[in-house]
């Protein structure tokens, strides 16, 4: 029976169950523990003196550790009552006999577990009471009833004078158990701090250092931000205490506080443990030295490494002075190889490799090669990755047993190969994991790629869903980590087949029984917004809903990437559904939900829906989303939301968009309006220009020109970020087309004149383009003035046409062919030189296969009727007759679909 008990009232019993389960099954064992001590003593009732009383107090003892264990509701009051009916038990026993003259019935009392166990239990209900409840009158009673226990402990335990009990290993074995529990360090100290106060006049020996060491421990354990301050309370009474010396463990324990504190000050305090070790004449070992190596290797501050060489020095010398126990040992150098690599990056690190390997009595082990393994990892260098695995390979081979290459260490080469973003990642990771399989079906066990193992090849097949997809199938056990990875390739492919096949995975991960998670939900909608679909925006917010339905609290990552869905659709009210999705995140992050914060990200997709939109305010909408953003900011100081360039881009091309006689001065205002916050960049002014070029205001073209040269002066004064490009010049050409001004096509001809000397002076990295030769005779073929300047419009026309067509990096479009026909429409004068422009051009557009519905209505705009029905094979041309491309042959248009078919894909 007392087997039994002793089993129910383990504090370990139930530490693998859930919570509330856990909770109901420790009430549950200290309620059986007690039934059975009842049981237990109706049994005993009916039997002789002899051992009953021993196996009483046992029982007792046994029940008040199962309620302190169970830490209910009502544990405490269990406990005391169970304290005090054997109290009363022991107290009628020492009637029969003289307990002080008894050695063995002395040791039938309550003892010191008996009263430490009650104790603990109203400690911890003190504490549950004020931090969870808030009851503060509630812990101050069963603080009190705490304390109680312990002067009842005083007055039976620790009698003065003439006790030869050693209570030490009792008093000790209490302190572990707590000292395990990172909850209760204050609850160890205090017991401590009251047995080494009071055992003072007892002649027991009740505490020594390993009493403080625990307890020391114990802060160590619980990572509290106090932690450091509590231990070396405790260390600096050690030290100035007559009954307790410090040894090695207690300040190696301090040492520990320091190590798990995150304060940078405790650094400098790790060291100064180190001199108190010396003026205390405590020989150190290279144990406590790579605990305060390994603090500066951690924090990665500046002059970490140099300071942990130093530190190295140190035990070389006081190796070397006899204290054999400090010698540095491998660990020491692993420590001193990671301070590199976190400070100063792989290639220090791996100096400190290769002094291991030439080390006379030391051999670099596995995590050695490891640790600069990941160090070339983290900057995504796979090269030197994988020749540092050759090196662990060779000393393995040469008879160095501690540097078996591990399943570990191919990891880390896969991480290394995932972030490298090599063409040939994916090939040279199949090769590594093939070699794993290998060593496993050679029967190292050890090297069994496992799912982290597959999981990270699906990385490295990033670039190549389909390759990914293919390793998922592979693979043994797959969990959420492989299908998200999966579906992320396919979101980063685009398409809308890519997207198809990420809802598939999302849907077959779910019948795989396999949860699904926001980053993988994210990847799917990822994928609708990259698909290019109509329905993706419908789709991306259908999985958002989805979601929600499976109780999967999504974040403001995926709510940005449903918005983006909707910047992209081409949906009427497709922005104004992005914009209420803005606000349904604000004020779920009003209500607390910090994880739904909008950030700039999300802001901006909001601010280019209404750019795509079409719609006539769009430029006014955005530009107010802006102002919002920057009051955000400014009135918070909250980076996260503060505007961007890109922010700013996106304002300026909802103007330049919606147009309008105005947009081209609000975009320009809200340009200025943001400096000095946010500073233009080549697309800002690519989009300025646009909105200029799209607007009806006078010397729209002319401010067009302005910004293209305030770009060429930026850039030729060292700013490169404003390099012009064919986009910049094409718009400024574009602006002077839609102008009304007089000599507009010389003005474009003198952009592109200079475009083509920006060229060549290495200003721009392209000759000019198809659209900007067209831009330029689009500029001509809408010039209206005297006759005059119509003759040298058509001049530059022909000229740029020629040029065009003569040219070896570009050729007309169907583009082209509408518009120089325009310009011969428009400002020839009849006659036979008209007709024999008209007939070559156009059999130029059917030699090309270019003829469109534009070239078609403009060579008949130009065209005599008798040119045209001879152009046309004899159609009649006459106006009853509507000709359309549909009646024309397919080799004349098959060109013009095949470029209709490349920009629809696109």
């Amino acid at each position: 029976m007392l087997t039994l008990m002793r089993q129910l009232s383990s504090m370990n019993r139930r530490q693998d169950d859930s919570f509330s389960n856990s909770l109901r099954q420790r009430r549950q064992d200290a309620m059986v523990v007690e039934q059975l001590l009842d049981r237990l003593l109706r049994e005993r009732q009916h039997m002789g003196e002899a051992h009953s009383h021993e196996e009483e107090v046992v029982a007792l003892n046994l029940a008040i550790k199962a309620w302190y264990n169970a830490n209910v509701k009502g544990s405490a009051d269990k406990a005391q009552k169970l304290l005090k009916r054997l109290t009363e038990v022991t107290s009628a026993e020492s009637t029969k006999k003289q307990r002080r003259k008894d050695s063995q019935l002395h040791r039938h009392q309550p003892d010191l577990y008996s009263y430490a166990y009650c104790y603990a239990a109203w400690y911890r209900e003190a504490v549950f009471a004020e931090k969870n409840i808030g009851n503060s009158k509630a812990s101050s009673a069963a603080m009190r009833k705490a304390e109680t226990v312990l002067e009842s402990m005083k007055d039976a335990l620790m009698l003065p004078n003439g006790n030869t009990l050693d209570m030490v290993e009792d008093l000790n074995s209490l302190l572990v158990i707590w000292s395990n529990d990172i909850d209760l360090p204050d609850l160890a100290e205090k017991f401590l701090r009251f047995v080494y106060k009071e055992s003072s006049e007892s002649g027991d020996q009740w505490i020594n250092t390993r009493s403080y060491n625990l307890v020391i421990n114990a802060w160590a354990k619980s990572q509290r931000r106090d932690s450091f301050i509590r231990a070396h309370a405790l260390l600096h009474e050690m030290e100035s205490s007559t009954r307790v010396e410090p040894d090695l463990l207690s300040y190696s324990g301090v040492i520990s506080c320091i190590a798990k504190s995150k304060r940078s000050t405790d650094i400098k305090r790790a060291e100064d443990i180190l001199h108190q070790l010396d003026k205390r004449n405590v020989a150190p070992d290279n144990v406590i030295y790579n605990q305060v190596i390994n603090i500066h290797s951690k924090s990665g501050a500046k002059g970490s490494a140099k300071r942990c060489e130093k530190l190295l020095t140190v035990m070389h010398g006081l190796a070397n002075d006899g204290n054999d126990k400090v010698a540095p040992d491998v660990r020491t150098y692993n420590l001193v190889l990671s301070a590199w690599a976190n400070e100063e990056g792989p290639e220090e690190a791996e100096k400190v490799l290769q002094r291991l390997e030439s080390h006379k009595s030391i051999n670099p082990n596995s995590i050695s090669y490891i640790t600069c393994m990941d160090a070339y990892a983290k900057v995504g260098d796979a090269h030197n990755s994988l020749r540092v695995l050759s090196m662990m390979e060779k000393s393995f081979e040469k008879g160095n047993k501690n540097a078996k290459p591990t399943r570990r260490a191919y990891t880390s080469a896969l991480n290394a190969l995932a972030k490298s973003g090599r063409g040939d990642a994916g090939s040279r990771a199949e090769a590594l994991v093939a070699s794993m399989e290998k060593l496993y079906s050679a029967g190292d066990k050890e090297m069994k790629p496992d799912t982290t193992t597959y999981n990270i090849l699906i990385n490295c097949h990033k670039s190549s869903a389909t390759r990914a997809e293919k390793v998922l199938y592979k693979m043994g056990k797959r969990d959420v980590v492989s299908y998200t990875s999966v579906i992320n390739a396919y979101s980063t492919q685009g398409g809308e087949n890519a997207a198809k096949r990420a809802q598939s995975l999302l849907d077959e991960m779910q019948n795989d029984s396999v949860e699904p998670n926001a980053q993988t939900f994210n990847g799917a909608i990822t994928a609708w917004s990259r698909s290019g679909s109509s329905t993706a925006a419908k789709k991306a917010e259908g999985l958002l809903k989805k979601m929600e339905e499976l109780q999967i609290k999504p974040s403001a990552k995926v709510y940005t990437s449903v918005i983006s869905a909707w910047s992209k659709s081409n949906e009427p009210g497709a922005a104004l559904r992005a914009e209420i999705l803005l606000k349904v995140m604000q004020a779920m992050y009003k209500k607390g939900n910090r994880t739904m914060k909008p950030n700039c990200f999300t802001f901006t997709a909001v601010i280019t829906a209404w750019a795509r939109s079409g719609e006539k305010d769009a430029g006014e909408r955005a530009e107010k989303l802006l102002d919002r953003m920057i009051q955000l900011y400014q009135d918070g100081k909250d980076d996260d939301v503060k505007p961007n360039v890109f922010t700013l881009t996106a304002v300026v091309d909802a103007y330049a968009r919606a147009g309008g006689r105005d947009a081209a001065t609000m975009a320009s205002n809200v340009v200025r309006k943001v400096d000095p916050l946010i500073k233009p960049s080549h697309a800002t002014y690519n989009c300025l220009m646009k909105a200029w070029s799209n607007s009806q205001e006078r010397g729209a073209a002319r401010m067009a020109e302005s910004i293209l040269r305030k770009l060429e002066d930026e850039y030729q004064r060292g700013n490169k970020i404003m390099q012009p490009t064919i986009i910049t010049y094409s718009s400024c050409i574009n602006a002077w087309a839609k102008s009304t001004d007089q000599g507009k096509a010389k003005r474009a001809h003198a952009v592109l004149v200079r475009m083509k000397q920006m060229y060549e002076a290495g200003v721009i990295d392209s000759m000019p383009n198809t659209v900007a030769y067209t831009a330029v005779i689009n500029a001509c073929a809408t010039t209206y003035g005297d006759q005059l300047e119509k003759e040298e419009a058509f001049k530059i026309a022909y000229s740029i046409f020629k040029e065009l067509s003569e040219s070896n990096h570009a050729s007309p479009n169907h583009v082209t062919y509408s518009t120089f026909l325009r310009a011969i429409s428009k400002l020839m004068p009849e006659g036979e030189k008209k007709d024999a422009l008209v007939s070559s051009t156009f059999r130029l557009c059917i030699r090309d296969k270019l003829v469109d519905y534009n070239s078609l209505f403009h060579m008949r705009q130009a065209a005599s009727q008798q040119l045209c029905s001879e152009l046309l094979g004899g159609i009649d041309c006459s106006g009853a007759k509507d000709i359309t491309v549909d009646d024309l042959p397919y080799s004349w248009t098959s060109n013009v679909q095949q470029t209709a078919r490349r920009k629809r894909n696109n």
